[in-house]
C-alpha cells in the first residue's frame, strides 16, 4: 500500500513545517523533534531525544557556544570576587578585619633589632634590646594599641618572657620632626671602672641602662651636670678607643673637643688628655693598680698576603690608671709584637701560643682567667665559624666548630656559661638572631633562645 499524507504534521508540537532527512524521516524545524511513517499503517514514530537548534534561539545562544560561554564565566567570576572583598574592606573596621594580612583574631608584626646586650637581672641571664616594630596594620589606619617606632626592652633568656618593654620614640614622632635615629654605637659598653652601662643614639646623645631597675634613659645633661663647657650643647658623641681608657669623646656646639670619664666625672681638653694619657706611673699620685690581660695577634701568612692566618695569644702585663686616660696601644705593627715608646705603663709583654692557623680573628670575651675568640679555618666564603675557650695560660680548654656566623652581637660569662648572642649566616632571607649557652668546663652548647622577627600577636 502507498504512503498517502495530505499534511504532515509534527507530532510533537503540530507544526507543518519539516524537513525530510530521508524517503521516509522527518525533522520538524519548530521542535526539532524526528519523526517516520510506517508503510502499512501511517503510524507516526516519534524520536524525543534528539538534540536540535531551534532556528529562533536567542542570538546571545547563536553567537556563543558552550565552551565560550564556560570561558566568560571564568574571566567574570573572579572580578566579582575582587570587587566584594574591596566592597567589604571599605566597610570593614581594618583593625579586626581579615583583609590585609590580618585574621580576625591576629595581627602581623615584624622587628628589626638594632642593639642587643647580655645581661643579669635577679640571678637570672636575660638580654636588653632595640628594635623597629611594625604592626601590619592596613594603610592610613592609625590605631593607638599598635604603634610602630623604635622600642626598648628587657627579656628573660630561658623563659623568653618580656620582663619590661617600653616605646622609645614613635615612627610618626620621627616623621614629624624629619628625625633620623642612627643606632651604629647604640649597643651598650659596660664601663668597667664605673659600673655602668652606656650608649649612644644618633650620635649626639647618651643613654644609660640599668639592668638592676630595667630601665634605658637619657643622662646627655645630667652626665655634665657643672660641667660648664657642655652648657652650649652637644654635637657629637663617640666612644673613645679602649685603649684610651673607658671614656667619650665630645664636640660641643662650639666646636671644642672634649674627654670625659664617667669614673672619674672628669672632663678633659683635647690637650689635657694628650697629656695625662702619657704619664708616667710615678705621675699618676697612687691612683693606679697593676692589670693582666690576654691580646690576639694576627699576621698575614706571608708578605704578598693581606688576608691574615696567623694567630697567636699574648700575656700583657701594664699599670692601669683608674678611671682616666690611658695608652694601651702597645702593639708596633711595624715590628710586629708589643713595646713601649710613651707613658712607661707597659710592664711585660709574653706570647702564650705558638702560631696557629685562623682567619678573621676575633675576641669575643676576656678577663683575667680566660679569653673567648672566634676565627674561621680558612678564607672560603662558606667557612665555618670557630669558637675556642683559653685559659689564663693560653691553654686550649675547648674548641667548637658551628655553621659561619654573620653577626656577633654580646657575650657575658655568667653561672659557669658563655652566654652568647650572634647570627648564622642565612643564604635564604635575612639572618636571626640567636642565643647559645657554652658549657665553660667543655663547650657542649644548647640555643636558648631565638629572636623571631616576624610573628602574629592577638588583637586586643
Amino acid at each position: 500500500m502507498a504512503t498517502k499524507i495530505k499534511a504532515i504534521k509534527c507530532p510533537q508540537c503540530g507544526s507543518e513545517k519539516h524537513e525530510q532527512l530521508d524517503e521516509k524521516r522527518y525533522r520538524c524545524k519548530s521542535c526539532g523533534t524526528e519523526f517516520y511513517i510506517d508503510d502499512d499503517d501511517i503510524n507516526i514514530n516519534v524520536n524525543h531525544h534528539y538534540e536540535y537548534q531551534s532556528q529562533s534561539s536567542s542570538s546571545l545562544n547563536k553567537l556563543l557556544s558552550s565552551g565560550t560561554k564556560i570561558g566568560i564565566v571564568a574571566m567574570l567570576a573572579p572580578i566579582a570576587i575582587v570587587f566584594i572583598l574591596f566592597y567589604s574592606a571599605l566597610t570593614t573596621d581594618h583593625s579586626k578585619s581579615g583583609f590585609l594580612g590580618m585574621s580576625d583574631d591576629a595581627i602581623s608584626v615584624r622587628d628589626d633589632y638594632k642593639s642587643v646586650r647580655l645581661i643579669v637581672y635577679n640571678g637570672r641571664p636575660c638580654y636588653f634590646y632595640i628594635l623597629n616594630r611594625d604592626f601590619s596594620l592596613g594603610y592610613g589606619d592609625d590605631n593607638p594599641k599598635y604603634v610602630d617606632g623604635y622600642y626598648y626592652g628587657f627579656r628573660d633568656v630561658e623563659s623568653g618572657k618580656i620582663l619590661k618593654e617600653r616605646l622609645l620614640f614613635s615612627e610618626k614622632e620621627l616623621r614629624d620632626h624629619n628625625f633620623r635615629v642612627n643606632f651604629d654605637q647604640s649597643p651598650p659598653l659596660f664601663f668597667y671602672q664605673a659600673h655602668r652601662y652606656f650608649s649612644i643614639l644618633n650620635d649626639k646623645s647618651i643613654y644609660e641602662m640599668d639592668p638592676k631597675t630595667l630601665t634605658y634613659t637619657d643622662v646627655s645633661k645630667t652626665l655634665f651636670k657643672g660641667k660648664e663647657a657642655m652648657n652650649v650643647g652637644i654635637s657629637e658623641v663617640k666612644y673613645l678607643d679602649r685603649d684610651y681608657g673607658e671614656g667619650f669623646i665630645i664636640n660641643n656646639n662650639l666646636s671644642a673637643t672634649y674627654y670625659y670619664f664617667p669614673a672619674t666625672n672628669r672632663l678633659y681638653t683635647e690637650e689635657a688628655f694628650k697629656y695625662a694619657r702619657e704619664l708616667t706611673p710615678n705621675q699618676l699620685n697612687g691612683e693606679i693598680r697593676d692589670t693582666t690581660y690576654l691580646e690576639l695577634q694576627e699576621e698575614n701568612v706571608s708578605e704578598t698576603s693581606s688576608k691574615g692566618g696567623m694567630l697567636r695569644l699574648w700575656k700583657i702585663h701594664a699599670k692601669f690608671h683608674l678611671g682616666d686616660p690611658q695608652d694601651f696601644g702597645f702593639y708596633n705593627w711595624i715590628q710586629k709584637t708589643f713595646t713601649q715608646e710613651r707613658g712607661e705603663r707597659l710592664v711585660s709583654a709574653t706570647p702564650l701560643t705558638s702560631w696557629f692557623t685562623g682567619f678573621g680573628g676575633k675576641i669575643l670575651y676576656r678577663d683575667s682567667n680566660y679569653i673567648f675568640i672566634t676565627f674561621r679555618p680558612t678564607i672560603s666564603e662558606d667557612a665555618s665559624s670557630v669558637f675556642q675557650l683559653h685559659d689564663a695560660y693560653g691553654n686550649t680548654l675547648w674548641t667548637q666548630a658551628l655553621n659561619k656566623f654573620s653577626e656577633f652581637k654580646s657575650v657575658m660569662l655568667y653561672n659557669n656559661k658563655l652566654w652568647f648572642c650572634g647570627a648564622l649566616d642565612s643564604s635564604e632571607g635575612r639572618d636571626i638572631l640567636q642565643i647559645y649557652g657554652f658549657d665553660l668546663k667543655d663547650g657542649k652548647y644548647k640555643i636558648y633562645n631565638t629572636l623571631q622577627e616576624e610573628y602574629k600577636i592577638k588583637a586586643k
